[in-house]
């Protein structure tokens, strides 16, 4: 990309845990059937199996607190807040008479410890043989020992619970206990409200839970990023093959980032006059450049140094070029994003100094002005007001207003030329960031 540039230095800166309810409760044995003179014994009531997956309806919660989908970990366990899923029922066994005395039908097992109180097993049907034989015993519930309307235990026939807990997927379970629940919706509907993103210029807050219906409670307001304004890598400027593309950030900014010289014996690699100029970076960079300053030479005329001419060589960026051609930079108005300035990583691998300059363009004479600062720190944060009129003077001007500011067209990253020989200069830019605070 060709770039003609005025002449200027300074490259700009740019849970829930295993606990009760693990099971929805065992089924119960059946009853043996009544045994003939040559009947068979009724068969053996099956127990609850206490199987209950792990992040189910009515399960204990995953290691970290969480649930299969639509389901929400409340007293670690796993429930439904869009209405009373229905827990496992515990089925008995069915046992066939034989044609023998029969011998008792075996008491059914119940469902594990740690199970939702199981419904009692439906006793066993067996056939009676042709005599008189014993009855098989009736198989009992589950063993699940989990009081009806207690935290982690079935809800009361009427769908209600002891003291403040709610019924949900017809378990007993707290809303404010360790289960993570402050900030989750109980409505059909409702869901907590989602932490704000952090490393924004201001952290984006989270969304506003859903009202909860009957049953359930509003979700919280997530709490916001916790980024600071202006800072943070969320505002960071990322280029398309060198080039801010229109919409792919929040500050109106748009245009390349590109090297230029004074052509009279100054040089920088890339050199963006004949080589494809960054083409090769995507994202927030960096961008290095290495080259030398040419040696300021008299004017033959005036007979003073000559900086005019023999500036050297930079590193600029447009900050409002939509055509992203040569001199077609616009004054971008900073005012009207809430941009005060630019940060940005700064990498100097040689000993010359780096200057940073915001190149102006005077509304009352169409000039563009140098206003500038060298470069000190690896990561510099330049506020407009930190820039001085021609700061390369003996004595600089003043510092750079907040209405001059809305006529800003350029940042530039230069290397000062010297009277007593050339300037090796090497340096990196990186992670060019608005400034907001």
């Amino acid at each position: 990309m060709k770039k003609l540039i005025v002449l200027g230095a300074i490259v700009a800166a740019m849970g829930c845990g295993g606990g009760k309810g693990a099971s929805n409760g065992g089924a119960g044995g059946t009853t043996g059937a009544g045994g003939g003179a040559t009947g068979s014994a009724g068969t053996t009531g099956s127990g609850g199996s206490g199987q209950c997956p792990t992040g189910s309806e009515g399960c204990a919660c995953y290691g970290n607190d969480s649930c299969d989908s639509g389901l929400h970990c409340l007293s670690h366990l796993c429930v439904a807040t869009t209405g009373t899923g229905g827990s496992a029922t515990g089925t008995g066994g069915s046992g066939t008479g034989g044609s023998t005395a029969g011998t008792a039908g075996a008491t059914g097992s119940g469902g594990s410890t740690a199970g939702t109180a199981g419904t009692t097993g439906t006793g066993g049907s067996g056939t009676g043989g042709s005599a008189a034989g014993t009855a098989g015993a009736t198989g009992t519930g589950g063993s699940s020992q989990c009081t009806t309307g207690s935290e982690g235990c079935a809800c009361y026939a009427n769908d209600t619970c002891n003291g403040t807990l709610k019924c949900l997927s017809h378990l007993c379970v707290s809303l404010t206990g360790t289960a993570g629940t402050t900030g989750t919706g109980g409505s059909a509907t409702g869901t907590a409200g989602t932490t704000g993103t952090g490393g924004s210029a201001t952290g984006t807050a989270g969304t506003t839970g859903t009202g909860g219906s009957a049953t359930g409670t509003a979700g919280t307001t997530g709490t916001g990023g916790s980024g600071t304004a202006g800072t943070s890598g969320g505002n960071t400027l990322t280029f398309d093959a060198g080039v801010i593309m229109a919409g792919s950030n929040n500050f109106g900014i748009v245009g390349a980032i590109y090297t230029f010289s004074d052509g009279a014996g100054s040089t920088i690699t890339p050199n963006c006059t004949s080589d494809t100029c960054f083409a090769s970076v995507t994202g927030p960079g960096p961008f290095c450049v290495s080259g030398t300053g040419t040696t300021v030479l008299l004017n033959s005329s005036t007979l003073q140094y000559d900086y005019a001419t023999y500036w050297g060589a930079a590193l600029g960026m447009d900050l409002y070029n939509p055509t992203n051609t040569s001199n077609a930079q616009e004054a971008y108005v900073a005012s009207a994003h809430g941009v005060t300035g630019f940060q940005f990583s700064f990498q100097n691998k040689a000993t010359s100094s780096v200057r940073l300059t915001y190149k102006v363009r005077d509304p009352s004479t169409s000039m563009v002005l140098d206003y500038c600062l060298n470069l000190t720190t690896s990561t510099s944060a330049i506020h407009f007001s930190d820039a001085k009129l021609q700061c390369y003077n003996a004595t600089p001007g003043p510092a750079l207003t907040a209405a001059l500011a809305d006529h800003i067209e350029q940042i530039q990253w230069q290397v000062p030329t010297s009277t007593v020989g050339t300037t090796p200069f090497n340096f990196c830019i990186n992670s060019i960031t608005p400034l907001t605070n």
